[in-house]
């Protein structure tokens, strides 16, 4: 019997179609004993592209067509209510069944029965605890989107917030939390109209593109304990990690037919060698940051500590060659 479901939003073109079943098929290479369990629903505008590559596994697909997409938003703009929206309808139709929610730019990069078996009232996952509130000015600051945080600082300093029935305060001492994975029990299904709300109250008064992690953050760690799922699976949410990924995306699907994708051995594999490629990538990107910024201290310091986690791999140093020859 299936209690439980993947719950995937994939659309809008062929790369996000690729990301999407890539976490599918790493999931099924580190956890496939664990997948009798589980449905995998896929909320997709194209459910054909996918059926060739997931054959033999336990997929349903939700087929999104342009009015469930608008109706989605809900008058709004902001596209990531979809997210919250998609969740919601998974509770709804299979109520009593817990979920887990995962971006479709992700991978699991190690056995995850710990994340896949542990639902509990009043416990959940996300990806990972990324900033304090009060520091996040700061660091979008850092990018010239300092006025965002900014925005939502101010509305909600001070402000009361209704969840559950119950009156809360959030503050800058809450937390943000990735939202790339979102494991919740069945009994935050009654959460969800809190949700919903804080996400366009957020999003009317700060334009923060993060409002739906705001919200689902700040109701689960009023309400619950939030544990990490950073350790099980890989966010590759950056605009140049993603253009890293779907290059190797392409040509893994260009080199592989898909019946063949099903091996656990190559799969997992990849996963490893594309995780140390994206956290080389992202120190890299953060070194160029800082010497572009001429905080060249930071750039140094970040430079030691990458060769320290990854003495090992060629590609480090010659990364580190190119920005030093950059800079």
């Amino acid at each position: 019997m299936k209690n439980k479901s993947l719950v995937l939003l994939s659309y809008g073109r062929i790369s996000e179609y690729k990301r999407a079943i890539f976490c599918i098929l790493s999931l099924w290479a580190w956890g496939k004993e664990h997948l009798p369990d589980w449905r995998i629903l896929i909320y997709t505008d194209q459910p054909d592209f996918f059926k060739p590559y997931l054959k033999g596994l336990n997929v349903q697909y939700v087929h999104l067509t342009d009015e469930l997409t608008t109706a989605m938003l809900a008058g709004t703009t902001y596209f990531h209510r979809r997210k919250v929206a998609v969740i919601d309808m998974t509770f709804k139709m299979f109520p009593g069944d817990a979920l887990m929610f995962i971006d479709s730019d992700t991978f699991f990069i190690t056995e995850p029965a710990k994340l896949l078996n542990s639902f509990e009232v009043g416990k959940c996952f996300m990806h990972k605890r990324e900033y304090m509130l009060k520091d996040g000015l700061a660091l979008f600051s850092s990018f010239n989107q300092g006025q965002y945080p900014e925005a939502f600082l101010k509305y909600i300093a001070g402000r009361s917030f209704e969840i559950g029935g119950l009156i809360e305060q959030f503050s800058d001492l809450d937390y943000s939390w990735n939202s790339g994975v979102l494991a919740l029990d069945q009994s935050f299904a009654t959460y969800m109209p809190d949700v919903f709300r804080l996400t366009d109250e957020f999003y009317a008064n700060s334009e923060w593109f993060i409002s739906e992690q705001l919200a689902f953050a700040l109701v689960l760690q009023k309400r619950t304990e939030i544990r990490s799922a950073e350790e099980f699976v890989l966010h590759y949410w950056g605009a140049q990690q993603k253009v890293l990924l779907d290059g190797l995306l392409d040509k893994l699907f260009e080199s592989t037919p898909a019946a063949e994708l099903f091996n656990k051995t190559q799969i997992c594999a990849l996963t490893k060698k594309w995780e140390r490629a994206v956290k080389i990538d992202m120190a890299v990107e953060q070194i160029n940051i800082a010497y572009a910024n001429q905080n060249t201290i930071y750039g140094i310091k970040q430079s030691v500590k990458l060769v320290l986690q990854m003495p090992l791999y060629p590609q480090v140093y010659k990364s580190l060659f190119k920005t030093l020859k950059s800079n």
